[in-house]
């Protein structure tokens, strides 16, 4: 009755003002950039998370699979008082994605997902992880975020060789720029030679792709003398492990700075984290993404500054929301 619902959807930017203006820490919200708004969710604490997981009934009431799971441990959604509570709700493995694949885990009817994206499946069935045109708009949204942190903006070129199709790293860098009102250069991945030769071309300030791609390109690029002639000044790099020395190989041959970006296909994609200037840590994009990391033999939680497994759970997906 005092109005903390309507306020949270102000700043979540699900309502907009009919009259008047709302003012956050003496900020017009109308006139903050989207992804300014972050920083004034931090300062509200866990309120937002803990807004979406109760606010939202959709997993338990439209997907049989966790309706099941639930019923099964004797967990209903009004058992969940708070993000404190998300350990009374189920896990979801990678063979519960498997045992459903390819529709089995959707929350919405099969005509409103707009596109879909999987893993390699090397190993059989590929992981599939579907959308709704939310869920796309929601992902574009977390990679702009990344490149904001990056120090990019709506004037810079981002040269992308991550690959294109079912997996989601070229998708997800072209999302992205084109949230952040930069220009995208679809290129794709390989013929290292024609990579080079259109970075150049087209002042490319910034290009993406995976870490090892990233150190055969400098070594390209300084062997064909070309360093000097290009304009990058940002490299995006993810997709597999790496290291401080191997990031510091990569700036140093291409004269950039290298940013961590971190995806899950299951939850997202490319901008579940990154990492800034700062190179101390990557930042989740927790108001759309709760992470726990627990212990793997009790699955309680470590606390701070302990090693375990890292467990999400999505905050707003619609097309193919995850537990745990």
């Amino acid at each position: 009755g005092s109005g903390k619902s309507t306020l949270i959807k102000l700043l979540l930017r699900e309502l907009t003002a009919t009259s008047g203006s709302v003012y956050v820490m003496g900020n017009d919200l109308a006139k903050l950039k989207h992804r300014q708004i972050p920083r004034f969710r931090r300062n509200l604490g866990v309120v937002f998370q803990d807004f979406r997981l109760l606010n939202d009934r959709n997993v338990y009431e439209n997907v049989a699979f966790y309706r099941k799971k639930m019923d099964d441990m004797g967990v209903e959604p009004g058992d969940i008082k708070g993000i404190e509570d998300i350990g009374k709700l189920p896990f979801t493995t990678k063979e519960d994605l498997r045992a459903n694949y390819p529709f089995g885990l959707l929350a919405v009817p099969q005509e409103k997902i707009v596109r879909v994206q999987g893993t390699s499946g090397t190993t059989g069935k590929l992981t599939l992880a579907s959308y709704t045109e939310k869920d796309v708009d929601v992902w574009g949204e977390c990679v702009a975020r990344g490149l904001t942190m990056a120090g990019l903006n709506a004037a810079d070129r981002i040269h992308i060789c991550y690959g294109y199709g079912l997996f989601t790293g070229g998708l997800g860098l072209d999302f992205g720029a084109r949230k952040l009102g930069a220009m995208a250069i679809p290129m794709s991945a390989g013929n290292t030679k024609r990579q080079l030769m259109c970075m150049e071309d087209f002042g490319a300030t910034a290009f993406a792709c995976t870490p090892s791609y990233a150190l055969y390109l400098g070594e390209a690029a300084k062997e064909a003398g070309v360093v000097d002639r290009l304009q990058l000044k940002v490299g995006i790099n993810g997709a597999e492990p790496w290291t401080d020395e191997m990031r510091r190989k990569i700036e140093e041959l291409l004269n950039v700075n290298s940013f961590d970006i971190y995806r899950l296909c299951e939850i997202t994609g490319p901008g579940v984290a990154m990492d800034c200037k700062q190179h101390n840590g990557l930042h989740i994009n927790h108001d759309f993404f709760y992470p726990e990391v627990l212990d793997p033999v009790t699955n309680e939680s470590v606390g701070d500054n302990n090693l375990g497994e890292l467990v999400f759970t999505t905050l707003v997906k619609e097309g193919m929301p995850l537990l745990r």
